[in-house]
């Protein structure tokens, strides 16, 4: 009897044992998120499990789909959300840490091959227990902006007084009906309870703050990239800034999105159908009245914010010193790349109506998200556009009249 008791006690400490080997670092739902033909960044999310009772980093990935893999997070610096390069990913002891869009996530810079909703992409992680996985991912069209949570505290700005300092062309930020102007413009026609008034306001102080940050995000990281077109950076540079204007975007419009659905919460029906109809009529974006040629450069500056180089050409060729036949090959492009261009402001504007309406016409939030997809998706295509037409523009110039080029542009076309 006592042998047999060895016996199973040995068998329970081997069985014990082998589990404790077994344990480690699990990966869930691993997938990595779509970007338009041409975009050369992606990154993958996922959510990381540690069944130890030791911490455990993730400190290197790799995949043969892109040129380089990174570690990334989100951090508030300077009042901004950017995105930064970090050692490693901490998975806490018999915890997980998630890998999401405005959190940590895994960097694909240089992307090898096209990726589209469906493939599959394998990923290699490494962490500092010595334990390594390949796992394969998903790709995935998914939103790319940031969760609206995480107020910065100690932010000192009114509900109103913030909304009043900012810029009264939000259009061009964000294609979404802010229906909070009407409660604060003619509260009186919505026939409002004190209960409701309180909670509008407190919604409109909780939220502000962050719309008006990443107003101010989007301005700044869309001057980045105008300089950094101009200064002759990468593409994978270009990429990266794109990347953060998207993102600023999107996550304006999901918050939009969620201040329309917290504001059906407090109102009744007939109360939200009157602040939709008094929005229409009242705050629509109003067409300003411009020539063709005001109207095509409000448009161009609207839909992308990268240098118009071909403007230059267009209106100052004679300080180039072109030969005929640099003059011909510019002439050419701009007939090919023109028509193709328009086509994608064009299209913006219509996707950018279709949202508006979509928020004013109570769609649901999923189809709001696929128009945000849809118009992030035209907004990169113009960004690489414009990239392109400035490489190709330098093959055809020589550097000094390239360098005359950015010069003249800077001087007479930039707006300050």
């Amino acid at each position: 009897m006592k042998q047999i008791n060895k016996i199973i006690i040995t068998l329970i400490l081997s069985i014990s044992t082998t589990l404790s080997f077994a344990k480690g670092v699990n990966v869930e739902e691993p997938y990595v998120r779509e970007v338009p033909p041409g975009q050369m960044i992606s990154a993958s999310f996922m959510t990381l499990k540690n069944d130890t009772d030791k911490e455990i980093a993730l400190i290197k990935a790799s995949s043969d789909v892109a040129k380089t893999v990174e570690l990334h997070e989100h951090v508030h610096e300077d009042g901004m959300m950017k995105m930064r390069q970090i050692p490693k990913i901490v998975i806490p002891a018999n915890g997980i840490t998630p890998l999401k869009p405005g959190g940590y996530h895994i960097m694909l810079i240089g992307l090898q091959r096209k990726i589209k909703a469906g493939d599959k992409v394998n990923l290699n992680l490494e962490f500092d227990n010595g334990d390594k996985k390949t796992i394969t991912a998903t790709v995935k069209k998914v939103m790319m902006g940031m969760k609206m949570g995480g107020m910065k505290k100690g932010m000192k700005m009114g509900a109103m007084n913030g909304m009043k300092k900012m810029s009264n062309d939000t259009s061009h930020l964000n294609p979404m009906p802010n229906l909070m102007r009407v409660f604060k413009k003619m509260p009186e026609k919505l026939n409002l309870s004190k209960e409701q008034t309180e909670a509008l306001a407190k919604g409109i102080k909780e939220r502000s703050p962050k719309i008006k940050e990443l107003f101010a995000s989007l301005k700044k990281n869309e001057s980045k990239i105008m300089k950094a077109a101009l200064s002759g950076a990468p593409i994978a540079e270009i990429d990266q800034l794109a990347d953060n204007i998207m993102q600023d975007r999107l996550a304006i419009m999901k918050g939009k999105t969620g201040c329309r659905e917290s504001t059906k919460k407090i109102l009744d029906e007939k109360q939200f159908k009157t602040m939709i109809e008094l929005y229409r009529a009242n705050m629509m974006p109003k067409a300003k009245k411009m020539n063709e040629t005001q109207a095509k450069m409000a448009m161009i500056k609207h839909t992308n914010p990268m240098p118009n180089l071909m403007l230059v050409i267009k209106k100052m060729s004679d300080k180039l010193d072109l030969s005929t036949d640099q003059a011909a090959k510019l002439k050419a492009w701009g007939d090919e790349r023109g028509p193709i261009m328009a086509k994608q402001y064009k299209a913006i504007i219509k996707l950018e109506k279709n949202i508006l309406e979509a928020g004013l016409n109570n769609e649901p939030v999923d189809k709001i998200y696929q128009l945000a997809d849809a118009i992030t998706m035209e907004r990169i295509k113009v960004i690489r556009g414009k990239l392109f037409c400035r490489d190709k523009m330098k093959s055809i110039l020589n550097a000094d009249q390239f360098k005359k080029v950015i010069e003249l542009y800077k001087a007479n076309f930039l707006s300050h």
